[in-house]
C-alpha cells in the first residue's frame, strides 16, 4: 500500500500543534513536515534537536508516520553543507527515510555537488537519503525537468540521492508547455519519492487547487509511478501566481475549513486513482 501524507503546508499560520492535529482527524496516516521558504515562516532553530523531539512526541501522539520531510535549501551556500546536516538529523529524529530539497542553479553545479557529497556520511549514519526536488518558479536551476534531475543523480552515483518529484513545479515551472505526465518518463528510474500539487488557471494567474480540481492529469502521471513511491499531497492554498509568475503569499491565514475541505478532497481523489 502506498504511504499518502499530507503536507502541513497549507496550514502556513497555525502553529505546528494544529498542523498535526487537523491532518491527524482528516484521516491520513502519514505527515510531512514542511519548511520551505516562502511557503511559511521558520528560521534554523526549526531543525534543532529540541525542536525535533518536540515535533516527534506531536506527532506520536498523533498516531502519525512521517516519510519525508521538506526542508529546502540553496546548496550552493557557503554554510549549506552544515544546514543540511542539521535538517538531516532533524529528519532522523522523526523517522523520516527522505530529505527534501532543492538544489539550485545549474551556474552553481560544482558547489552543489561538493556540497551533496561532503553530506553523503551522514546519510548513511543516520539512516536519511535525499530527495532533490525540481522548483515550481525562477529560471536557470539545476533541475529544471525529469531529466535534468536524473543526469544529475546519476552523475553523483550514490544510493542515497534521488528525486523528489514535484509534478505541479514542473508544470508551472515551464510556464505550463512542459506537461508532468510526458516529463516524468525522463525521471522514473531515480524518483524515490512524489509531491502531489494541482494548478488551476484563474483567467491569466494560476491558484492553487486540492488535487484533482485543477488542470494536472494525475491518472497519466500515476501509471508511471512503481507502487512503492510514496507520495506527500502539499496543497500551498495560501500562495497564488498573478499573471503566472512567481508566488505571492496571502496576507491572511486560510481558515480552517477550507483546508479541511482541500485534505479530504484531495484523499478521496488519491483514494480512487489506487484502486
Amino acid at each position: 500500500m502506498r504511504t499518502v501524507a499530507i503536507s502541513t503546508a497549507p496550514f502556513d499560520g497555525y502553529p505546528i500543534e494544529t498542523a498535526i492535529e487537523q491532518i491527524a482527524a482528516s484521516g491520513a496516516r502519514s505527515l510531512e513536515p514542511a519548511y520551505i521558504k516562502g511557503y511559511l515562516d521558520f528560521d534554523e532553530s526549526a531543525f534543532s534537536a529540541a525542536n525535533a523531539r518536540h515535533v516527534a512526541t506531536l506527532i506520536a501522539g498523533a498516531r502519525l508516520s512521517v516519510t519525508g520531510v521538506s526542508a529546502h535549501l540553496d546548496l550552493a551556500l557557503h554554510n549549506a553543507a552544515e544546514m543540511l546536516r542539521q535538517r538531516i538529523r532533524f529528519a532522523a529524529a522523526l523517522g523520516a527515510r527522505w530529505l527534501i530539497t532543492n538544489t539550485g542553479a545549474a551556474s552553481s553545479r560544482e558547489r552543489i555537488l561538493a556540497t551533496i557529497e561532503a553530506v553523503l556520511p551522514d546519510c548513511e549514519a543516520e539512516g536519511v537519503s535525499l530527495a532533490l526536488e525540481n522548483p515550481g518558479h525562477g529560471s536557470g536551476d539545476l533541475i529544471g525537468c525529469g531529466a535534468d534531475g536524473a543526469a544529475l543523480a546519476a552523475a553523483i552515483g550514490s544510493p542515497h540521492v534521488r528525486l523528489n518529484y514535484d509534478v505541479g513545479n514542473i508544470f508551472t515551472y515551464n510556464r505550463g508547455e512542459r506537461l508532468p505526465e510526458q516529463d516524468i518518463t525522463d525521471a522514473r528510474d531515480y524518483i524515490a519519492h512524489l509531491h502531489l500539487k494541482d494548478i488551476a488557471a484563474d483567467g491569466q494567474d494560476w491558484t492553487f487547487a486540492a488535487i484533482g480540481d485543477g488542470v494536472i492529469n494525475f491518472e497519466a502521471i500515476w501509471r508511471s509511478v512503481p507502487d512503492e513511491v510514496p507520495v506527500a499531497i502539499e496543497l500551498p492554498l495560501r500562495l497564488n501566481r498573478p499573471q503566472r509568475k512567481d508566488p505571492v503569499r496571502g496576507a491572511q491565514r486560510l481558515p480552517l475549513p477550507i483546508l479541511q475541505l482541500a485534505m479530504r478532497r484531495s484523499l478521496d481523489f488519491v483514494a480512487r486513482m489506487e484502486t
